[in-house]
């Protein structure tokens, strides 16, 4: 990933060059205009000294738009994720069209409009630090899932571990064989201190950058069975001293089987399960600050990609509103044209929403919000097919302004769940859904009201056919095939409620 972090480098420059030039000259004094002897726009002046600066920016941005784009088609073949990665942020670079901004920047420093380029600037400087967040929050989202696939394995062998020496306690107090107990106690210490040095290797590799486990890892200590934990280091997590503890309980109980004292074993048994338990806590504790770490970033994109959509089904209701202020009789060619125009764009939050779903499907803890995308991206689907056949009138609309609701009810939710968020880390609250140590998406009040706006969009959207129909039975097909959507999502909204109920989700 050298080109990623060449990239990161190269892009934040950019940014700090777009950031650093209208916001600069506005702090400086304004020079006397009737004094000065340069000319607007030219190199003499701050103005003109800028607009050359922001020239060479712009410059170098277009030159590595297209050497990224060209060192992704290289490694397309043997490295492919980076190249995804890559195309992903060019792509997204054209899409915002900061090449071509950039070069509006330099146009308005030119002619002195100094008000215009810092607005100008400061959009342009949020979109190429959108695009270091794209890079880097991919990459830490990859790490984010490595670690907590190696914390829920470390759990795994602990719970064993705390199994095992449950057991081991429960006989020796039932009076089993002391001597059998003994050689089975010093096994469970044996597995107790490989893991807290797995565990300690690993902080210590991470304390490191992630390079090779810094020295103290490789001074194992004594031999196992000789009583004494290996040197600590300061890199030393928690969980794997707690485990170093409980080794030597273990031992101290092992030795108290061999010298036939059941009573003094005991006790150090059960301070060994204390500290196992402990250790368990502190991992748990681990396991739910990356959960919510990754919470955290899902929730920041899912907002940032429904707010997107939400400008976009905008626009296209202000097309769709003022195609239908033309009489019938008056329409063109031109006017079906727009409207399959419009059902492009349509299409476009389409994909924008499959992005959305395969987020909220891959997480599963947010049903009522997967169900809410799912039904918008039902009614986009339905707003494409009706824009490409040029209709535009008031089924269309409803559709459209139905989807506007769901889109703003949506951010909303995502503000107040990354606001609820911070509020938990900030005063450390447990989660009250799921498990401790793996908090859903999104808690259960916020699945509550999403499923509350769905019923009442269902009952909203009921009623607008009642005054469709102008007897007791549909016998319009639209209206009629629409009824028997309605009909299953209400179904749906139902089995979700179920689904919350008995922690399906969880």
């Amino acid at each position: 990933m050298a080109s990623c972090r060449r990239f990161f480098t190269l892009l934040g420059a950019a940014a700090m060059a777009a950031a650093i030039g209208p916001a600069r000259l506005l702090a400086e004094p304004k020079p006397d205009h009737a004094a000065a002897s340069p000319a607007k726009g030219t190199e003499a002046g701050p103005a003109g000294a800028l607009a050359v600066a922001e020239q060479r920016v712009a410059q170098r941005y277009k030159h590595l738009e297209d050497v990224l784009l060209r060192m992704a088609e290289l490694s397309a073949a043997n490295d492919p994720r980076p190249a995804a990665l890559l195309k992903k942020a060019v792509a997204q670079s054209k899409d915002q069209l900061i090449a071509v901004r950039l070069d509006r920047l330099v146009d308005l420093l030119g002619k002195d409009q100094l008000s215009h380029a810092l607005e100008n600037q400061t959009e342009v400087n949020q979109d190429l630090r959108a695009l270091l967040e794209l890079l880097m929050s991919e990459n830490r989202a990859k790490h984010i899932a490595s670690e907590r696939s190696r914390i829920r394995e470390y759990l795994k062998l602990l719970n064993g571990l705390i199994k095992q020496q449950k057991d081991i306690q429960g006989r020796t107090a039932g009076g089993d064989d002391l001597k059998q107990l003994a050689g089975q106690q010093g096994k469970v210490a044996k597995k107790t201190v490989e893991l807290a040095r797995d565990i300690r290797k690993n902080e210590e590799h991470k304390a490191e950058g992630g390079g090779q486990p810094a020295e103290g890892a490789k001074k194992e200590g004594k031999p196992d069975g000789q009583g004494g934990p290996p040197p600590q280091t300061p890199a030393e997590s928690p969980p794997s001293k707690r485990l170093e503890t409980a080794r030597q309980r273990m031992e101290q109980a092992a030795a108290k089987l061999s010298a036939a004292q059941r009573q003094g074993a005991d006790r150090q048994q059960e301070e060994a399960i204390r500290e196992l338990q402990l250790a368990k806590a502190e991992l748990e504790k681990i396991l739910r600050q990356l959960r919510e770490e990754e919470i955290g970033r899902m929730l920041a994109m899912l907002e940032a990609r429904f707010r997107q959509m939400l400008q976009m089904q905008e626009e296209i209701y202000e097309g769709t509103v003022r195609l239908d202020k033309v009489p019938p009789a008056e329409r063109t060619h031109n006017h079906e044209i727009e409207s399959s125009r419009l059902s492009g764009k349509e299409s476009q939050i389409l994909v924008e929403l499959d992005k959305a779903l395969v987020l909220l499907r891959d997480d599963g803890s947010a049903v009522a919000f997967l169900e809410a995308a799912q039904q918008m991206r039902e009614d986009v689907g339905q707003i494409v097919e009706r824009l490409a056949q040029a209709k535009v009138g008031r089924l269309t609309q409803n559709s459209e302004e139905d989807v506007l609701a769901a889109l703003k009810e949506m951010v909303e939710a995502l503000k107040k769940a990354q606001k609820d968020l911070d509020n938990k880390k900030q005063s450390g609250a447990v989660p009250m859904t799921g498990r401790p140590e793996d908090p859903p998406l999104v808690d259960l009040l916020a699945e509550l009201k999403m499923i509350r706006a769905l019923q009442m969009r269902v009952n909203t959207r009921t009623a607008r056919y009642a005054k469709l129909i102008a007897g007791e039975q549909a016998d319009n097909v639209e209206i009629v095939e629409a009824l028997g959507r309605l009909g299953q999502r209400q179904e749906r909204i139902h089995r979700i409620t179920h689904d919350l109920q008995i922690g399906k989700n969880q």
